[in-house]
């Protein structure tokens, strides 16, 4: 085996309806994964599911002490470790001791959108470039800073919850759309128009019923379609001005099933390009570098950096 070959990491990502858990080389190149669907019924059963993860991880690497990243979509509290997420029986948890106990070693978890900006920003889409934002379109839709490589969090982890900041009141009265109540319990979540889900609500706003995205995208020539994927332009770019002027990165690399969209990067760019300030220079919109495995990646590189005693 190559030392490039040589496994030092694991990432687990720990989904609602999945979890995948991945091996890293040295040079953080996934070497191998598998897949098992996620617990739901009880925080035991979540617990049992991620042991079992972890021992096989660690048998494929051939080390007992390999250190293991989970990202998952939630909170962590930086001092009790204690997750908050909506969609998994482990919320209100302190997750990674919990597991800790179970398997010895170290064991690490963070937000899946800050695992996902980590990854892109150390050898990722974001590279060459000092500030990196993640910007992530899934089933909610979240985000991460990484500064001159080193992950931002915040007081409370919270930085880059993006999902959370409210509606333009422009764009709603523009499109006729509703100010609902998202899984936070805030009304007027951006989150809940231009998520996975969200822009099956803008169809319905502006055609009468709601269409799935991956219709839309597969279709954008429809009239129909293409207007419902300009409204939910509009309103991605206008989140996208005010992470500009939040933190004001070099390039936002996009993430999420949203991601995949062909040419949403140069659209994202018109549509950003169209309410910028003026004289602003703008940042890169981009296609992430490691797709879908890049969260998992992110909580790997996570992982080393608590084993080596190094900031990420």
């Amino acid at each position: 085996m190559s030392d490039a070959a040589r496994p030092i990491a694991a990432g687990i990502d720990l989904g609602g309806t999945k979890i995948e858990a991945m091996l890293f080389g040295a040079d953080m190149v996934q070497i191998t994964s598998r897949r098992r669907p996620t617990p739901r019924d009880s925080y035991d059963d979540l617990l049992s599911a991620l042991e079992e993860e972890v021992r096989w991880l660690r048998a494929e690497a051939g080390r007992d002490d390999l250190p293991v990243g989970m990202g998952f979509p939630g909170l962590v509290d930086s001092q009790t470790e204690i997750v908050f997420a909506g969609n998994l029986a482990s919320s209100g948890r302190p997750l990674s001791p919990d597991l800790r106990a179970r398997v010895g070693g170290i064991v690490v978890c963070a937000n899946d959108s800050r695992c996902f900006t980590l990854s892109e920003a150390h050898g990722g889409a974001g590279k060459d470039h000092a500030r990196v934002f993640g910007l992530i379109f899934g089933t909610g839709l979240g985000g991460g800073f990484c500064q001159d490589g080193r992950l931002i969090a915040g007081l409370n982890g919270m930085a880059g919850e993006i999902g959370h900041y409210g509606i333009s009141a422009h764009h709603a009265r523009k499109y006729g759309l509703p100010i609902l109540r998202c899984g936070c319990g805030r009304m007027g979540c951006i989150e809940t128009l231009i998520s996975g889900n969200g822009m099956a609500r803008i169809a319905e706003a502006l055609i009468g019923t709601p269409r799935p995205a991956t219709e839309i995208a597969a279709n954008l020539s429809d009239p129909d379609n293409a207007r419902i994927f300009s409204a939910w332009c509009d309103l991605a770019a206008e989140v996208a001005h005010t992470i500009q002027l939040h933190v004001d990165p070099d390039c936002i690399v996009l993430g999420g099933g949203l991601s995949n969209i062909d040419g949403v990067e140069k659209r994202l760019s018109e549509a950003l390009a169209r309410i910028a300030l003026p004289g602003v220079r703008l940042p890169a919109i981009l296609k992430p570098a490691f797709g879908d495995s890049s969260g998992g990646r992110g909580a790997a590189l996570l992982a080393l950096a608590s084993d080596t005693g190094t900031e990420p």
